[in-house]
């Protein structure tokens, strides 16, 4: 007798475009579950049950047979559409006993928890063993009341949740990466139960995108990189149920394939719709998967086990989003997630041909230099200041953005021939320094402002908060020497020495103005000067000290 279930789903699709990319239909599986939440337990519908209405799910395979490993029971068949081979199941079996071992002993995730009965073939499963049966997945049980896409334009697994066993699941992989085409008229038929049955015989091959080989050709890259993937969202539903619907599981998920299989890349090609995407928050941008770029950064620079972390805070607070857990998180480990998020920017602008300018320590990951460029917008083409919106970052290149009521956290990457620097600006008078410092050097290639703001709610200060003219930092010894804050009814400053001579007058347009190192040494000798705005008022001290 069949199960019943209430369920849900994750699952890993290729779609059939020449540009199209791998992406998970879990939002569509969550639509198609919500609009059924009043019912608790759900025995679906012959319609719902299978494909062709004169066959049932069962018609389609004859034998199951079962391999056992130390966590997981998998079953399989050697005939029919769901058919697979030996050395297919034991190449499996390994990559999810690897998976298990990552994010079980290495991590110390909570354990996933296997469903007593599978789900496609209704097996009955050993106690202390967890699930996972290889089909073809445009043929598995309650595909069309479970997806609407059916799989028909490529899966790679789907891990399904049960509530009638609260936080088990079971994993279905597919049987050989191949799918058949949505419009394709070749069929072929099987014979079981004393009736001949019908399918779409697949004919297209899933294809790893980075590295253009075939997943059918190379199913041991496809089955490491999925059961790692799809294993860690049995793990996850642990911690949260899929409803919440959060960012994070699949951007944690595919940030993970990257960690556990670093020569596979599966994950950079989500990257190229989100690099155009400056500004975006990043719970807007339309591709989850793409934010296993900052799962990486987490991991890599921050802590591996961040991420457990950041689950075990879910669980405390389940109806909270992904940008509270960041912040819980970080601050009980004594960090900020707005500094966080903005060393996260800063990295990530350097991505594609400017990741070859940093060593591999800065970059978030290794591969960096693979990865898409992330937009950069030129400050000429800005007619307001810039601002960014919560849980965004922004890339900018050419002159100095107006940032006088800038909220969030700004840097400022300067490039010189094959070689960078970040100079970090917690002030206005820091951007104007940078910039003083920035326009008196020949040498300097190009530069990226980079700001972001993950729930910060002050502007950029002034170093200084009161309108007492001054001079900065004093005794100066190296660097810029600025002044601030400068009346806008001037537009001059007159420095004197001691005696009161006049030494230079310099011309200023802003709140703040800064002399780069080299010209105040040109200028002034060490010693005690004055200076104020304009040819009249009290004159400030300052000292120079070299």
């Amino acid at each position: 007798m069949q199960k019943t279930f209430a369920i849900l789903a994750f699952v890993l699709l290729v779609a059939t475009s020449t540009f199209a990319h791998f992406h998970c239909s879990t939002a569509e599986v969550f639509q198609n579950i919500r609009a059924h939440h009043h019912v608790k337990a759900i025995q679906a519908s012959k319609e719902a049950r299978t494909i062709y209405p004169n066959c049932e799910t069962e018609d389609y395979y004859d034998s199951v047979y079962t391999k056992k490993t130390t966590h997981f029971q998998i079953f399989y068949t050697l005939d029919g559409p769901h058919k697979t081979t030996t050395a297919y199941v034991d190449t499996l079996a390994k990559a999810l006993e690897d998976a298990w071992n990552f994010h079980i002993q290495k991590t110390g995730l909570l354990k996933p928890q296997g469903d007593s009965i599978s789900y496609h073939y209704q097996q009955r499963v050993e106690k202390g063993l967890y699930p996972v049966e290889v089909v073809e997945m445009t043929l598995f049980r309650d595909i069309a009341y479970i997806l609407k896409r059916r799989c028909l334009d490529g899966c790679y697994a789907i891990t399904l949740i049960s509530e009638e066993e609260p936080y088990s699941s079971t994993l279905m992989i597919e049987n050989d990466f191949m799918y058949p085409s949505e419009f394709s008229s070749s069929r072929d038929s099987v014979s079981y139960n004393g009736k001949s049955c019908f399918y779409n015989k697949p004919a297209l091959e899933i294809y790893n995108i980075p590295h253009n080989y075939s997943y059918a050709k190379k199913w041991s890259n496809a089955l490491r990189v999925t059961t790692t993937h799809e294993l860690y969202h049995a793990v996850q539903v642990r911690y949260l149920s899929p409803n919440a619907g959060s960012i994070w599981f699949e951007a944690s998920a595919a940030g993970v394939e990257e960690v556990v299989n670093p020569d596979i890349d599966d994950y950079i090609q989500y990257l190229s719709k989100i690099a155009p995407q400056v500004g975006t928050p990043i719970s807007e941008l339309g591709s989850d998967y793409a934010l296993s770029s900052l799962y990486l950064f987490l991991y890599n620079h921050v802590s591996p086990k961040f991420d457990k972390s950041i689950w075990e805070s879910f669980s405390k607070n389940p109806v909270q989003p992904f940008e509270y857990q960041l912040t819980q998180t970080a601050k009980k480990q004594g960090l900020s997630a707005d500094s966080l998020f903005h060393e996260f920017a800063v990295r990530l602008s350097f991505s594609g041909k400017r990741a070859k300018l940093a060593n591999e320590s800065f970059l978030i990951n290794k591969d960096q230099s693979s990865w898409p460029e992330f937009r950069h917008i030129s400050t000429n083409m800005l007619t307001t200041p810039p601002e960014t919106e919560n849980y965004a970052y922004n890339f900018y290149t050419g002159d100095k953005p107006n940032l006088s009521n800038f909220v969030g956290k700004a840097s400022v990457a300067i490039i010189k021939g094959d070689s960078y620097t970040i100079r970090y600006l917690p002030t206005l008078n820091s951007v104007d320094s940078a910039y003083s410092d920035i326009r008196n050097d020949t040498g300097i290639d190009s530069t990226v402002w980079i700001l972001s703001r993950f729930s910060e709610e002050t502007k950029l200060p002034y170093e200084v908060r009161d309108s007492t003219l001054r001079a900065y930092p004093t005794p100066w010894r190296h660097g810029s020497l600025c002044f601030t804050p400068l009346p806008q009814n001037k537009d001059f400053i007159e420095i004197r020495n001691r005696r009161g001579n006049l030494v230079t007058k310099i011309n200023y347009d802003n709140n703040t103005h800064c002399i780069d190192e080299r010209d105040v040494k040109s200028l002034l000798v060490p010693g005690i000067y004055r200076f104020r705005a304009g040819n009249s008022g009290k004159l400030k001290d300052f000292i120079i000290v070299y």
